[in-house]
């Protein structure tokens, strides 16, 4: 597959560059597929190049022993990597294909150089750092501040958002992640999530199938999403 600096351009996280900026990105990219499943790199390996997601989903995680916590889940179009190059530190996280994976790809050799050579680039990475930044910013506020019911109505909002389908019912959205993936990205036991899914669905907030989640009542949900341990 030819990556067009057509292409590139498309990506949202290089808008702004500079037309001679994607004709030297042009040169140095390649196409990298996953397996869903498959690990695209480990916490604690060496700094990783920049990937720009072209179809399917990614979870980054950290693990410490036999407990995981999902950082986040990178759709299609958004860009991940390269958080720990310009330090030169071991990756943070691991990275790993929920779904089959295309990804375009920037070695980080080939990254460092181009990093050196067009500032503009260099902008765009530190934007694209700040934001995994923020997310994990928040990520700690509410593992500090949000008990489990209000940490999962948020992420019932957050795919709502991302992935959501508009029914009579209300918003529907497709169960991809695992009960322990859920688990995992709201910080807690897999036995605690059903328990609240089932507390939810008493309330009347949502209805569960083997397949979708129906919202019911989006503007409870958020109201619980908003609500802060004191």
């Amino acid at each position: 597959m030819t990556i067009t600096i057509q292409m590139l351009a498309t990506i949202p996280a290089f808008h702004r560059l500079q037309p001679v900026t994607l004709e030297a990105l042009q040169k140095y990219v390649c196409v990298l597929s996953y397996e869903a499943g498959e690990t695209i790199y480990r916490q604690g390996d060496a700094p990783t190049g920049l990937y720009a997601l072209q179809k399917g989903r990614v979870k980054l995680y950290r693990r410490s022993g036999e407990k995981t916590q999902i950082i986040a889940i990178v759709p299609a179009q958004e860009c991940f990597g390269a958080e720990s190059l310009p330090n030169e530190t071991p990756s943070p996280c691991t990275a790993e294909a929920l779904t089959p994976v295309t990804t375009i790809y920037i070695s980080p050799e080939a990254l460092r150089q181009l990093l050196l050579e067009h500032p503009d680039l260099l902008v765009t990475l530190l934007e694209i750092v700040s934001g995994r930044l923020r997310q994990l910013a928040i990520l700690v506020h509410d593992l500090a501040f949000r008990d489990v019911g209000a940490r999962l109505a948020r992420v019932l909002l957050a795919n709502a958002e991302t992935d959501g389908e508009i029914t009579s019912e209300g918003f529907r959205i497709r169960r991809n992640l695992t009960q322990q993936e859920i688990a995992s990205l709201v910080g807690t036991a897999r036995e605690v999530v059903y328990r609240t899914y089932k507390k939810f669905e008493r309330q009347g907030v949502l209805r569960l199938t083997r397949t979708h989640i129906y919202i019911l009542d989006p503007q409870k949900l958020a109201e619980i999403a908003s609500q802060e341990t004191r």
